[in-house]
């Protein structure tokens, strides 16, 4: 029996964004892919020559409009997942977190894939977060929620 050549997972090294309202309620994006919607916090790929922090800088802006100073590293998942292409993507996720006093996302620097995908944007409390139906990406994210609002601002 011959198994099919199945092409390895395109590496995708990806700074992610916990941003927290003063009121400690969280932004999350709503994304529909194909054959499936599910909840993610903003961010994308590390850039060619980037670092996670200065990937997690630009997708901070290009994302959210928000500029502000982001945390050190507060959390890392490592996954395996199919894309919205069908294409299966290894992603090493590195989050940093930033607090923000106004809710007012400015979707401007949205590309195009991202203005396809991403039907929600949602300020959320961690019981929210709890309670949302589709999955939502890092698992552990109401729990994440809920540390860092009691984590002092630096």
């Amino acid at each position: 029996m011959t198994l099919p050549d199945v092409p390895p997972p395109q590496q995708r090294p990806s700074a992610r964004l916990i941003i927290l309202d003063q009121a400690g309620w969280a932004l999350l994006f709503r994304f529909r892919f194909p054959d499936r919607t599910f909840w993610a916090t903003p961010g994308g790929a590390v850039d060619e020559g980037e670092s996670y922090e200065e990937a997690a800088r630009r997708e901070l802006a290009e994302e959210t409009g928000f500029t502000g100073e982001l945390s050190a590293e507060v959390h890392r998942r490592y996954v395996v997942f199919t894309g919205p292409f069908g294409n299966r993507v290894e992603a090493d996720e590195r989050y940093f977190c930033l607090r923000v006093a106004s809710r007012d996302v400015d979707r401007s620097g949205w590309e195009p894939v991202e203005q396809e995908m991403i039907e929600q944007v949602s300020w959320l409390t961690s019981d929210d977060i709890r309670a949302l139906q589709d999955p939502v990406f890092p698992e552990n994210f109401a729990d994440l929620v809920d540390q860092l609002k009691e984590t002092p601002q630096t």
